[in-house]
């Protein structure tokens, strides 16, 4: 990926409004200060949770063999995704699926295949109606311009040592979510997100840190890693219950992704990608510049089935 250069605005974090588009543009078929005194009565309360889809109601099947049968993920859309010591700083566009090495990759989609000028590991398949997947990681068997066939047309073999195809999908110009209802399938969630912590920083930030499971055990050595909840949200009151910021969205994954210049925005200092073996640390911006005062934090966080968890802290904050 090319580095991209990114600044850390003093606005909140940036609220989205995909899903409003949905209907459009979806195919069919670290630590903390030490003037800051920590949480006293955080605690986590379960909201409802929502089955995932009949299986009969996705768009397309896994890009691996058994089709029709979910594989684990270890990697969710709009993980953070940082490289080049720190230069190059974005939002995870597909998903990891985990597969062996040298596992066949097939095509989605009938259309027709690119591999891409720079990687030429990353397949595209590009069909009608300016619908374009994306393999990644994956060492080609077809040519540029070849028609392939989906679920027929093997498209190429896993790269070593990834252990992954990196899955994308994209819709004009905009990449989604293959992992919102009504797409990849079948797919099924039952984990629940959970907030681990909001504090105020070193440099002033109120941060919270939010963490999802995944879906099924994923093989070593990325077993027992985190993934980004979707949906990521938090109001401020004061120790009288009136409001001081009121709801505000600090992530929305659930259709598509933000620009990768607003990724300092959403995510606060000290935020980490998984590594093997290193759990990640999924740290957001929740306000900046807090007053001292005693605070309520809410927050609020769920997936792209509904399942979903909310949590409660009280802040001191002294000044700095």
């Amino acid at each position: 990926m090319p580095a991209m250069t990114t600044s850390r605005s003093t606005s909140v974090a940036v609220a989205l409004t995909a899903l409003a588009l949905a209907s459009s543009i979806a195919p069919s078929g670290a630590g903390s200060a030490p003037t800051v005194s920590p949480a006293r009565d955080a605690h986590s309360a379960p909201l409802q949770a929502r089955q995932a889809e009949p299986a009969d109601r996705y768009a397309y099947a896994w890009p691996v063999k058994p089709f029709r049968v979910q594989h684990p993920v270890r990697g969710f859309f709009g993980d953070p995704r940082i490289s080049n010591q720190g230069e190059s700083r974005q939002f995870h566009f597909g998903i990891d699926i985990s597969a062996p090495n040298g596992t066949p990759v097939y095509a989605t989609m009938s259309g027709t295949a690119h591999i891409h000028a720079l990687h030429s590991t990353t397949i595209a398949i590009v069909g009608s109606n300016d619908m374009e997947f994306s393999y990644w990681h994956v060492i080609p068997v077809v040519r540029s311009g070849q028609h392939v066939t989906a679920y027929r047309t093997v498209i190429g073999h896993i790269e070593e040592p990834y252990g992954h195809v990196h899955f994308s999908e994209k819709h004009g110009g905009r990449y989604l979510n293959p992992l919102r209802p009504g797409a990849l399938g079948p797919f099924s969630d039952e984990t629940r997100p959970s907030v681990r912590s909001a504090v105020v920083d070193q440099s002033g930030e109120l941060v919270v840190e939010a963490y999802d499971e995944t879906p099924l055990a994923v093989p070593r050595p990325w077993h027992d890693l985190p993934v980004m909840p979707a949906l990521v949200r938090g109001r401020i009151r004061d120790a009288k219950g009136r409001t001081i910021q009121g709801w505000t969205t600090l992530a929305d994954f659930r259709l598509t992704i933000p620009s990768a210049s607003v990724f300092d925005n959403v995510w606060a200092d000290g935020v980490m990608q998984n590594h093997v073996r290193a759990p990640g640390h999924y740290r957001l911006v929740l306000a900046r510049d807090l007053r001292p005062g005693r605070y309520i934090v809410e927050v609020t966080v769920s997936d792209t089935r509904g399942n979903a968890g909310r949590a409660r802290f009280r802040l001191d904050v002294s000044d700095r």
